[in-house]
């Protein structure tokens, strides 16, 4: 009968020894010394990748809100002029028109 649990020797000596060894290289100071590097340069990584992350969400929020202030800004900066138009209009004299002489 065979079950998952049941390994077979030559499987287990192979992983065994697979294991020794990696024990084994951990016990070298170039072994640490490149894993201690791995996980430094990968939180590097992940500090600089979440900054970016950061700039390009922060940017895609401002242009946003640039866009709307922009609008605003520029209907401020119309309203005095359409104000100026209104009171023209308002204020305007109106020219008599030129009356043409009716025959006699």
């Amino acid at each position: 009968m065979f079950s998952p649990w049941s390994v077979p020797e030559k499987k287990a000596r192979k992983w065994m020894w697979i294991g020794l060894a990696i024990v084994a290289a951990l016990q070298f100071y170039y072994v640490q010394e490149m894993i201690a590097a791995f996980v430094v340069l990968g939180v590097l990584f992940a500090l600089a990748a979440g900054a970016g992350l950061l700039v390009f969400l922060a940017d895609r929020a401002s242009a946003r809100t640039l866009t709307w202030a922009e609008m605003c800004v520029l209907d401020i900066l119309r309203a005095p002029r359409r104000g100026m138009n209104f009171v023209a209009t308002l204020t305007a004299r109106r020219q008599p028109h030129e009356r043409t002489a009716l025959p006699q």
